[in-house]
């Protein structure tokens, strides 16, 4: 991977965050409730009773969800402002500070196959290490345990694509919107902004599908689903070049079960 910031520095940027995203996430002008939400749950098939680990929760958003469908929820982050924000929201969800690639920290949340799944929704793209996570999950995790894990799609929506608009003149305008790819195939770092107006920049980390994938099968998980959501044509303001993901994804969904 190129260049690689320090654990801290990727903490202190959600530390910072997390009012901000908290605030905006709520007031729903992110993705989370109308596409990616629905996505998981849809690969997720959560029943009622069910244990479930939530890696890199957030404002516990998607975990309070879970607990209304009837999950026992534990969830967990690395940052504890991201914590506090999600338990002011109330629920019955059990939040806990642990580190994803601590991989001390998240053996501690549990025996040997006490979960039936665990997700991680929306955080993959902002790991700098994503082995202590999958090693640990397939220790958790009973056989025949999911995984599902929604992010960035790594072909049409990292930091290695540009949105672009064409314009086609003389007999009438044409405005066509497309997606450029310059990279995919190496892993790549590098620091981006995720809602327009937050306070900082956080940084993101690009991997290819293959690699993605590769980490689930090293530990013992096949591809049991996936899902590339795109955004409902009504939901995109005229104009706007993000209507180029009415037809191109921007978010992988993927289930990984546990053989």
């Amino acid at each position: 991977m190129s260049e690689e910031p320090a654990p801290e520095e990727i903490r202190a940027a959600w530390d910072a965050l997390a009012g901000y995203w908290d605030e905006n996430m709520e007031a729903g002008r992110t993705w989370q409730r109308g596409l990616i939400q629905p996505a998981v749950e849809a690969l997720l098939r959560l029943e009622p009773g069910e244990r479930v680990l939530e890696i890199a929760c957030g404002n516990g958003e998607f975990s309070r969800r879970m607990a209304e469908l009837g999950g026992r929820v534990l969830a967990t982050d690395f940052s504890e402002p991201m914590l506090e924000r999600a338990r002011a929201h109330g629920g019955s969800v059990d939040y806990r500070l642990a580190d994803a690639g601590d991989e001390a920290a998240l053996l501690a949340l549990g025996e040997p196959e006490s979960f039936d799944a665990v997700v991680c929704n929306m955080a993959i793209m902002d790991m700098l290490e994503l082995e202590p996570m999958v090693a640990v999950s397939a220790r958790l995790l009973g056989k025949g345990g999911r995984f599902v894990f929604s992010t960035l799609h790594p072909a049409f929506n990292s930091t290695a694509t540009r949105m672009v608009e064409q314009f086609e003149n003389d007999d009438g305008v044409v405005r066509t919107y497309s997606v450029k790819v310059s990279s995919y195939i190496r892993p790549s770092a590098g620091k981006g902004v995720a809602l327009e107006g937050q306070p900082v920049v956080q940084w993101y980390f690009h991997r290819p599908i293959s690699e993605l994938f590769r980490l689930w099968f090293a530990h013992g998980f096949v591809l049991d689903g996936v899902g590339e959501p795109v955004l409902p044509p009504g939901n995109v303001r005229p104009g706007s070049t993000v209507g180029v993901f009415v037809e191109v994804p921007p978010i992988l969904v993927a289930r990984m079960r546990l053989l």
